[in-house]
């Protein structure tokens, strides 16, 4: 039996989440209204609300409340 080498779809799903809250972030100022939108997708693709908090440099109250009203 071959050992397991490929990366699991866990963590490229949540690189790939990083890598929009990376770009989410860079363009704040242009862009803040996408921030909760890109937020929620990290949630799906399994990032916790304190690795997005991380990642926008905010609390994970604020990530919460992002989530909160990208839902509406």
């Amino acid at each position: 039996m071959l050992p397991d080498t490929a990366p699991t779809v866990t963590s490229d799903r949540k690189d790939l989440a990083r890598t929009f809250l990376k770009l989410a972030n860079g363009q704040y100022q242009e862009h803040r209204q996408h921030r909760a939108y890109y937020a929620r997708i990290a949630r799906e693709h399994g990032l916790t609300n304190q690795d997005i908090a991380d990642e926008y440099g905010i609390t994970e109250a604020a990530v919460r409340a992002l989530i909160k009203r990208a839902a509406k």
